[in-house]
């Protein structure tokens, strides 16, 4: 946050907004604006589907205008042209898009999230709590949880609550519903029903860092085309289930990115032009993830995994495992988190264990030290809406009860490497991998691993978005 000396100083030649780009604090009724709300189209084409699953929506804007992000969000049709008589279903409006870009001047990367209905997947059965989000927006919001539903009492003895809790939790496989295996995490019924020949149109916030900077963009002062949203369309089969006869199909339309449009006084925009050439470039703090995929085959025995995770980010601030099988099928939901039991694990970064001790017993009595940790690398543990303590569900031991592989804490794992308070106004507060030549490592003994997975790792790291004198809009890194 600015100072007030700072303040002061700006104030005396003029108030221009300071360089790291907080300028919206500085926004008063001397400076004028008025608001308006844009649909940004794709350039290469009105409909989509599985062989033509590459969005591209440029974000142009006029010679004084300013985006705001804050509020936009994706729009889209989806049509079912699965057969007759067959419908298609989603659980979450992210189990479409397979891949996120934000490009900048000449196509440079801003922001790429590969896997990324996969990342939301697990955002969403571990949402921040509201004092988190204040912080991490990026994360999206996700405001409620089917992962911990009441197991409904029974009277009698402890087996029996257990029994009627079994029943609850959808037992191991997932409930079934007219479209087939649903996800095993307290949700009984697919979200979204879709009709052959139906249509839905869906909207929602993107889980991204650019989307959540909380900083209006000056795009219309940049050179032309500098901001571009690039959509990839996840596979039908991954996406959406369907009957165990028949592969799902579905098509798109109508795709749009809706956000506010923002038009300054003249005055603010010579002024903040006038503050660029005065300090070369301004940069604006955000978030992003990056995926880093692996595999482990099906074992029918204690097998030990040990998996590379090559990142380089300048300032790491956390890393995240989640688990999910390799095999896909037409009824089942693809993007369900699987439960790997997990004999122990520990990350290595920069030599540095997290936790400091190897996590032993995972998955038969210590989950809930699992559950801790990826609730601190969420940035959620210090809040009474912590999903990690004071409910008995993570607790439970695995290997005699269908509920306890149901709703196990160890299908997603994470520990936070962050150097500073989230509270600190410093822009980049995590570990530097950029010089290092150790890459970060998560290793793990994975019980009867008999079933072939996907791991997927994420990091969460800090990054720049820098704005030149010469209208540039490019990352740290």
């Amino acid at each position: 946050m600015t100072s007030n000396a700072q303040l002061q100083m700006m104030d005396q030649s003029g108030r221009v907004p300071p360089a790291q780009a907080i300028y919206s604090d500085l926004l008063a009724v001397s400076y004028p604006a008025r608001k308006r709300q844009v649909e940004f189209t794709a350039s290469n084409g009105d409909t989509f589907d599985s062989s033509k699953n590459t969005i591209e929506i440029p974000i142009a804007i006029g010679g004084a205008e300013w985006i705001d992000l804050s509020n936009s969000y994706f729009k889209i049709t989806i049509t079912s042209k699965t057969g007759a008589n067959k419908t298609i279903g989603f659980k979450s409006p992210h189990d479409i898009i397979e891949r996120l870009q934000f490009l900048g001047t000449n196509s440079e990367m801003l922001e790429d999230i590969q896997n990324y209905n996969n990342l939301a997947r697990m955002l969403m059965f571990h949402q921040l709590g509201e004092d988190g989000l204040t912080y991490n927006t990026n994360l999206g919001e996700f405001q409620e949880s089917t992962l911990f539903k009441a197991p409904t009492a029974v009277a009698g003895d402890a087996a029996a609550i257990v029994a009627s809790a079994n029943v609850a939790f959808n037992q191991v496989t997932g409930a079934t519903d007219a479209l087939g295996v649903g996800s095993h995490h307290g949700q009984t019924n697919f979200t979204t029903k879709i009709a052959n020949d139906g249509s839905i149109t869906i909207c929602f916030p993107l889980i991204s860092g650019i989307c959540s900077t909380n900083k209006y963009l000056p795009l219309g002062m940049l050179k032309n085309r500098s901001l571009t949203l690039r959509v990839q369309l996840a596979r039908d089969v991954k996406a959406f289930t369907c009957a165990d006869d028949t592969a799902p199909v579905a098509n798109y339309s109508g795709v749009a990115l809706v956000a506010d449009v923002i038009t300054m006084a003249e005055t603010y925009n010579e002024k903040f032009m006038n503050m660029i050439r005065s300090v070369g470039d301004i940069s604006i703090h955000y978030t992003t993830y990056k995926n880093y995929a692996d595999n482990k085959q099906a074992v029918n025995a204690d097998t030990t995994y040990d998996g590379l995770i090559p990142d380089s980010s300048r300032s790491l601030k956390s890393l995240f495992t989640i688990f999910n099988k390799q095999s896909e099928a037409n009824n089942t939901d693809a993007l369900q988190l699987v439960n790997p039991k997990l004999q122990s694990y520990q990350y290595t970064i920069l030599s540095e264990t997290y936790p400091q001790k190897d996590v032993q017993n995972v998955s038969a009595t210590n989950r809930n030290q699992a559950f801790a940790n990826l609730h601190i690398a969420l940035g959620q543990l210090g809040s009474i809406s912590s999903r990690c303590m004071g409910s008995s569900e993570s607790y439970y031991a695995s290997g005699d009860t269908a509920k306890a592989n149901v709703n196990s804490s160890t299908f997603a794992l994470g520990v936070c490497c962050e150097s500073h308070n989230k509270s600190s106004n410093l822009l980049e507060s995590g570990k530097n991998l950029q010089n290092s030549t150790q890459p970060c490592r998560l290793r793990a003994v994975i019980h009867n691993n008999n079933t072939a997975l996907s791991i997927l790792h994420y990091s969460l790291s800090d990054r720049l978005l820098l704005i030149d004198e010469s209208g540039n809009l490019r990352s740290s890194g």
